[in-house]
């Protein structure tokens, strides 16, 4: 079986049945599997950046998985610090990856 069906399967498997508890998933995975995930709480982790014009903030990773961050005035304050995220994630053709941050948290240097 393939890398891309097994992680996947992986996904499908960990997400089916289970309550609106959050899922700690990488951004790799959140990138990976979008279509899947679309609409689930999860907790990730990752280096906030922006850029200032249209004012907009994300998560990257190492490998420059990235994931949007909302609403701005939750984030605003993190630029350039590793952080742990949990919220909800969707996934759209029109707004792309993003997830709507319910708790943020610093991680230690």
């Amino acid at each position: 079986m393939g890398k891309r069906l097994t992680g996947l399967l992986g996904v499908m498997v960990m997400l089916a049945g289970c309550s609106d508890a959050p899922r700690e998933l990488s951004l790799q995975l959140l990138a990976n599997e979008q279509s899947t995930i679309d609409g689930h709480r999860v907790v990730t982790e990752g280096v906030v950046r922006s850029f200032a014009d249209p004012l907009h903030y994300w998560l990257e990773d190492d490998a420059l998985h990235r994931v949007a961050l909302t609403p701005d005035a939750e984030v605003a304050d993190y630029v350039g610090e590793m952080v742990r995220v949990e919220g909800r994630f969707h996934a759209d053709r029109e707004r792309g990856r993003r997830i709507e941050v319910i708790t943020l948290t610093r991680l230690a240097d």
